[in-house]
């Protein structure tokens, strides 16, 4: 899901592994006989790779391809009357199909395979499972493509169209009964949002890049992500609802809002008007109100924690700066707290398609065998996370972000530094309305320097940081509203830099998400801040450096805080940095 344009990915961060001077001062040179950061050493050990488990995978049949398949158009009737569009092209075999849908706002309408023979639009996935004797279809959401009705853009009414487009294709003559649901950013969102439904016929999921919290596409913890808290809703409300045409030229949606459920005036659905307002009011203020806790999908699994759900391999680049990687935060612990089969990959890729060969012909097939033609394929006999750190070596795991086995706790200190004991005293620094300025700003303004950064010693060896690191402490601000915007970097040996991470609090919004505090000047409040999910190697030699500014230290600002301008105080008699540290390194054998 981005503002850019389908398939593109605007980066909000520096790619790992690449240097860059930052806007932070120097943190201090080793000094004779420094004492080194004495990190946990690792357990290391390798395993076989996912290929190795394998068996019984669906080979192609011979001759068979999507354009001479058999293609379908379905007209499928929701359960409060809009009708939704769809196509399905299914293998010409006698033997009932298995059916895997891409569920997607994206789609124009009309049949994907092209008259003329020998193209279509449906991409790779289906050159790979309808071969393989799989049925593959596309539906278009409400108010999308040629599908009748208002786009609520995550509304709870997608999740029940869903699970009827699911039904619908389980009790087809030619159906086995067994429906998966795969697909790359909004198309990853809604097999996770029917998921949580437990439609009957619904036996997998694969969503990748895909978001959990509508909330949390748009902000952290209160902060507006870039143009993304405002820009969201509007992208998709303008090219989908507001178009005669829809999204794309050919489109019936919204033509005649006489004939469509929900219209009002002219050619604007009463529900957009109710989603754009969701997604401006919620800028200004940043609460996490009832527009988006209808579209939080963790919050109503965990409100229905005993349905019998589907099996799910969970896929996410932790390069993902579109939907950013903390939208896995809350949402894999509790996936994985299910019980489900359950299967994780996350690489060091952007907000794209997994990138290791081995996908498409051998785990994707694999997995889906599994669950929708009921073979026993061994997928499930391999380790069930596998992670790839910023150096590109991907390990095995039993769990991720279920709990932390080793972690390092660092503590600021009125001397700039980060050491293993906790300080005293406090610092401040100056929030200049959520902007970074120059020392020369700083001078001029009078309000003294924007940023405080605390650098720990040289690491005695190199650290593989997994999971979430935290700040927590006692803050204060001045103004009446304003956000703690925390970075880390890794400030090498040789004085080059690399952002690692980042993480945002509105202190307005620390003890109710839902309803901000109208001012927080003068209070003292507890923060307890995650940081993004990350698996980053930092090397022996550098230095870990946490800085607290009035945003990122990225290669643009990352965040619009909506602040007035404050003096932030920061207390380190409580202050800590908790970094998780993976000790236990099963690494994956080529």
């Amino acid at each position: 899901m981005t503002s850019t344009g389908r398939g593109r990915t605007r980066r909000w961060w520096l790619p790992a592994g690449v240097a860059a001077a930052l806007l932070v001062p120097a943190a201090p040179a080793p000094a004779a006989g420094e004492t080194p950061l004495v990190a946990p050493a690792p357990a290391v050990s390798d395993s076989p790779a996912t290929a190795a488990f394998l068996h019984d995978v669906s080979q192609p049949i011979p001759g068979a391809t999507v354009t001479g398949s058999i293609v379908e158009h379905h007209r499928i009737v929701a359960p409060d009357g809009v009708t939704l569009d769809s196509w399905i092209v299914r293998p010409p075999v006698t033997e009932p199909v298995p059916v895997v849908l891409d569920v997607t706002p994206y789609y124009g309408g009309g049949s994907p395979v092209l008259e003329g023979g020998g193209r279509h639009l449906l991409g790779r996935a289906a050159d790979v499972l309808v071969p393989r004797g799989y049925a593959y279809g596309i539906v278009s959401l409400r108010g999308t493509g040629n599908s009748e009705g208002c786009f609520t853009i995550g509304g709870p009414t997608e999740a029940r169209d869903t699970a009827a487009a699911i039904e619908h294709y389980g009790h087809q003559p030619w159906s086995n009964g067994r429906v998966g649901l795969m697909g790359v950013s909004y198309d990853g969102t809604a097999p996770q949002d029917v998921w949580v439904e437990a439609p009957p016929s619904l036996k997998t999921i694969v969503p990748i890049s895909g978001i959990s919290d509508l909330y949390k596409y748009n902000f952290v913890n209160g902060v507006p992500i870039n143009i993304q808290g405002f820009g969201f809703n509007t992208y998709y409300w303008t090219l989908v609802g507001l178009s005669p045409v829809g999204l794309y030229a050919g489109s019936t949606q919204l033509r005649d809002p006489v004939n469509v459920p929900g219209a009002v005036v002219g050619e604007v659905c009463s529900e957009q008007v109710w989603v754009q307002e969701g997604g401006v009011s919620a800028t200004v203020d940043g609460n996490k109100d009832g527009y988006w806790q209808l579209r939080d999908f963790g919050a109503e699994l965990r409100a229905t924690p005993n349905r019998q759900r589907a099996s799910v391999f969970y896929i996410h680049g932790l390069q993902d700066w579109n939907v950013k990687p903390h939208n896995m935060a809350d949402w894999l612990a509790d996936v994985q707290q299910t019980g489900v089969p359950f299967k994780a990959w996350l690489g060091q890729w952007a907000h794209a398609w997994p990138s290791r060969a081995d996908w498409w012909e051998q785990v994707m097939v694999a997995w889906f065998d599994q669950f929708l033609k009921e073979r026993d394929t061994g997928v499930l006999a391999a380790p069930a996370v596998q992670i790839q750190d910023d150096a590109g070596r991907w390990r095995h795991e039993k769990n991720w972000l279920l709990g932390v086995k080793n972690v390092m706790d660092l503590y600021p200190r009125v001397d700039g530094s980060l050491r293993t004991e906790p300080g005293t005293g406090s610092v401040h620094y100056y929030d200049y309305q959520g902007r970074l300025v120059t020392e020369a700003e700083e001078t001029s303004t009078g309000h003294g320097r924007g940023t405080v950064l605390f650098a720990s010693a040289p690491l005695d060896r190199d650290v593989v940081l997994s999971g979430m690191p935290r700040y927590q402490g006692t803050v204060t601000a001045t103004g009446n509203r304003a956000s703690l915007v925390l970075s880390l970097v890794e400030r090498r040996a040789d004085g080059t830099e690399r952002p690692l991470n980042w993480a945002a609090q509105s202190l307005n919004h620390v003890t109710d998400p839902a309803a901000g505090r109208l001012s927080v000047a003068g209070l003292p409040q507890q923060v307890r801040v995650d940081f993004f999910p990350q698996d980053t190697v930092i090397r022996a030699g550098s230095r870990i450096v946490l800085v607290a500014a009035g945003n990122t230290v990225g290669e643009q600002p990352s965040l619009q805080p909506v602040a007035d301008g404050s003096t932030i105080v920061l207390d380190m008699a409580d202050a800590r940095l908790t970094l998780p540290v993976d000790t236990s390194l099963r690494f994956e054998r080529s």
